[in-house]
C-alpha cells in the first residue's frame, strides 16, 4: 500500500513541476519519469495478483512455500531480497481483507 501510494504521490509531483527524468539513488537515469512512473506501478500490480493467485491456491502455505511459486520468473540468489518484498505484498493483501476498525465504528 505505502509503495504504491509513494509511486501516485511521485507521479503527480512530477507531473505538477513538469519532470523529464529521476535521477534514483541507484540504478541508471530514469527518462520519461511519468512512463517510468507507470511502468512500476504495473509491475508491482501484476507481481501482487500473481502473490494473491499463490496464497488463494495454496491458503495454508506460508512465505517459504509461496516464494518459488510468485518470484518463478526471478533468479533463485535473488529470493532471499525477494522474500521481503513477498512479506510486504502478504501484510498488504492480508490488510485489504481485514475491515477497518475505523470504518466499523461509524
Amino acid at each position: 500500500g505505502h509503495y504504491l501510494h509513494s509511486l501516485d504521490l511521485l507521479s503527480a509531483q512530477c507531473a505538477a513541476l513538469h519532470v523529464d527524468f529521476i535521477l534514483p539513488a541507484h540504478g541508471h537515469v530514469m527518462a520519461d519519469a511519468l512512463a517510468c512512473i507507470a511502468q512500476l506501478k504495473a509491475h508491482r500490480l501484476r507481481r501482487e495478483a500473481k502473490i494473491a493467485a499463490v496464497m488463494q491456491a495454496n491458503p495454508q502455505g506460508n512465505l517459504d512455500q509461496w516464494l518459488p511459486l510468485a518470484y518463478d520468473d526471478v533468479d533463485p540468489r535473488i529470493w532471499p531480497v525477494a522474500r521481503r518484498s513477498l512479506l510486504a505484498h502478504v501484510e498488504h493483501l492480508q490488510q485489504l481483507q481485514t475491515p477497518s476498525t475505523e470504518s466499523s465504528a461509524a
